[in-house]
């Protein structure tokens, strides 16, 4: 049986080879606090859906504290 590889896979097995380097990060979503590899060192979110959250949020935020 062949084994599919993902790209969250391939970053998982490098980071535990290399570790916090050579394009693999092993990172902590700010939103839902699930840990995910990333290839990028300033990623923040572990998928779209809690980056769009974050946005919404920070825009509620906005909102509230604005007194037109």
């Amino acid at each position: 049986m062949a084994t599919i590889m993902t790209r969250e896979i391939l970053l998982m097995v490098t980071w535990q080879r290399c570790g916090d380097h050579r394009g693999c990060y092993r990172r902590r979503c700010v939103m839902c606090g699930t840990v995910f590899y990333a290839g990028r060192p300033e990623a923040r979110y572990c998928r779209p859906a809690c980056r769009q959250r974050a946005y919404r949020n920070r825009l509620r935020a906005a909102l509230h504290l604005d007194p037109m």
